[in-house]
């Protein structure tokens, strides 16, 4: 079978997906199988809603209050309410030292979330990817996380690359924020995480190409239920249904 039967583009997530648990991807990219929101997802996403106003927000729009209107909006239905609460609580916590990372002077996002598409010599589906925050001498992705890193991560390296194929002479760095400290992260260095990329994606549609079709190639995979991956027990029941066991 071929890659473009399943996908019609690749992703730094769907590559890391595919490198680290191989039966999710198949079960999320070929059966289609989603995980529900999660509260720490919904609090990533909206973290970054409200950074959005710290930058381009007018004299009355408050950047925390924009976040928890965002978080309230996708966890409004099917999310767990004890974790809800936790989030919500956390997510002032994550713009306290974010200014400090600019000097207090704060610039304008000249674009958002916006599109890069990149073409892989031999692969049969484009990359794709979303940049958070673009300004004119850098693009700047967001983490909120637990626990703070001492470094860009191997796996955000590759998102680091992906984006740094487009960027030109921009500068790509990495936000890591919890709800105590933040910190600024230059990517450096990425060309050979720019080679991992693309023989990752390249090994993928390899990979695919020994099967006859998805029958046959979920026949073929191991699930690892203890994976982060299948948290979600509504995804992990359903998943047994489609691996049969």
């Amino acid at each position: 079978m071929k890659l473009s039967d399943l996908v019609k583009h690749v992703s730094y997530s769907s590559l890391v997906c595919a490198r680290t648990d191989i039966a999710y991807w198949v079960a999320r990219y070929g059966h289609k199988l989603y995980d529900p929101t999660n509260a720490a997802m919904a609090r990533g996403q909206a973290v970054e809603h409200g950074l959005k106003y710290c930058h381009n927000g007018g004299e009355f729009d408050d950047p925390i209050d924009e976040a928890m209107k965002e978080f309230n909006k996708r966890t409004a239905l099917g999310v767990d309410g004890e974790a809800k609460q936790r989030e919500a609580n956390n997510i002032p916590g994550y713009f306290e030292n974010y200014a400090d990372l600019w000097d207090g002077k704060l610039p304008q996002i000249e674009s958002y979330q916006q599109k890069i598409t990149l073409e892989i010599p031999g692969l049969q589906v484009p990359l794709i990817g979303y940049t958070d925050f673009e300004f004119p001498d850098s693009v700047v992705d967001i983490k909120t996380t637990g626990r703070m890193p001492s470094a860009i991560s191997a796996s955000h390296r590759w998102q680091g690359a992906i984006y740094q194929q487009a960027a030109g002479n921009r500068k790509v760095e990495f936000i890591y924020l919890t709800p105590k400290k933040a910190a600024r992260y230059l990517l450096e260095d990425s060309e050979q995480d720019w080679i991992a990329v693309c023989q990752a994606a390249t090994r993928l549609q390899t990979f695919l190409s020994a099967f006859d079709d998805l029958e046959h190639l979920t026949s073929a995979v191991i699930p690892n239920y203890e994976s982060f991956y299948w948290s979600n027990p509504q995804t992990r029941k359903t998943a047994q249904e489609i691996f049969g066991f």
